[in-house]
């Protein structure tokens, strides 16, 4: 529990570091989703895309809640939440739309939410450990 009190500290001296972290899984999110699947040439990985999509999403989630939790001392975890569904719902209508060699899949939404719901659950316990007690 330490380390995470350490990340958590350091993350809060260098505030900077989030919006940069949400930019950048934001831009490599839309490539690995948005570039058409023959550009990412044939690999093993590519076949446990289904836990990509969990830990992508997840992550994003994740890292935006840690910036309205350091930044703003609470990060309501609905609206967390619905905004990576958000995503991720916004990602397969863009692979169902746009001419990418890409196909839309039910399946990797579902992922996508999972993963959003596994970091609201860390967030929740990383809120109960940090937020700040009221004082009596």
């Amino acid at each position: 529990m330490k380390l995470v009190s350490s990340i958590y500290d350091l993350l809060s001296d260098n505030r900077y570091l989030l919006p940069l972290g949400i930019a950048l899984l934001t831009l490599v999110m839309l490539l690995l989703t948005l570039l058409p699947s023959d550009f990412m040439g044939q690999n093993k990985i590519w076949s446990y895309d289904k836990l990509g999509h969990m830990a992508m999403f997840g992550s994003w989630c994740f890292v935006v809640g840690l910036y309205y939790q350091i930044t703003y001392h609470t990060a309501k975890l609905w609206p967390i939440f619905a905004s990576g569904v958000f995503f991720g719902l916004l990602i397969e209508v863009l692979q169902y739309l746009l001419p990418l060699r890409r196909h839309a899949d039910p399946i990797d939404f579902l992922f996508d939410v999972i993963g959003c719901l596994a970091a609201v659950w860390l967030l929740k316990k990383i809120q109960q450990k940090f937020s700040p007690q009221p004082t009596s």
